[in-house]
């Protein structure tokens, strides 16, 4: 999904600026010519959007763990009790669906923003759509996993910035096992389209990311981050 300047990289601060961009255009549609239905649009699609990475993804995402780990356990397990099918998470429902593209829309949206005569910079440092100046240390990389149905296989995109480093290395686990590397990339997305360890039985496989320059690292480890695989 391209993103732009003003939006920043990782899951949780994304979903606070929507948070923030949604009260704010409240506040100020009126000056910026946001008419009612087109307000009321937005704000269906930011709350769609916020309950499926916040409550429906992750609640979703921890069952496939759960579930690898009890068939993992009752494979190679020990103990005396039977093992139990995990019980799924339940939720509230979700807000009603909207159309796909919300990020799309917004960029639009804060294009024409910008060209009202009712803009100015005040009212978009508000609503959080000037460019970000990065003037932070960045010791780890940072970066997002997303499962994709690819031709043959699912795929999971390793995305990450580079805020100016020459690349990242890439170790990968399968079920807990043990690291790997997956190689030394440039590229600000990998992807990762190897087959499942075992034909047809779904897997996790758990990331970690190094800052690498011309194939030397330096840095620590990034935090680990999780896919579930063939589910």
């Amino acid at each position: 999904m391209p993103m732009q300047r003003y939006v920043p990289n990782t899951e949780t601060e994304r979903n606070a600026w929507l948070r923030r961009y949604a009260a704010m255009l409240q506040k100020y549609a009126a000056f910026i010519g946001i008419g009612a239905e087109e307000l009321a649009d937005t704000l269906a699609g930011i709350a769609y959007y916020l309950w499926m990475s916040e409550t429906f993804c992750p609640a979703v995402r921890q069952d496939g763990v759960d579930a690898i780990a009890a068939r993992n356990h009752l494979a190679s397990g020990t103990g005396s009790e039977p093992v139990p099918v995990p019980t799924p998470r339940t939720f509230a429902p979700p807000p009603p669906a909207v159309l796909p593209g919300l990020f799309n829309r917004i960029f639009k949206q804060v294009q024409r923003i910008k060209l009202h005569p009712g803009y100015d910079e005040g009212i978009g440092r508000e609503l959080g759509i000037l460019p970000i100046v990065d003037a932070t240390e960045h010791p780890v990389p940072e970066f997002t996993l997303t499962t994709v149905q690819g031709a043959k296989v699912v795929e999971v995109h390793i995305d990450y910035t580079k805020f100016g480093h020459g690349g990242v290395l890439v170790d990968c686990r399968i079920n807990a096992g043990p690291w790997l590397p997956l190689g030394h990339f440039t590229q600000k997305t990998i992807c990762d389209s190897r087959p499942l360890a075992i034909p047809g039985v779904p897997e996790t496989r758990d990331y970690r990311l190094r800052w690498c320059h011309k194939d030397q690292a330096h840095g620590d480890w990034s935090i680990v981050q999780t896919a579930l695989v063939g589910a």
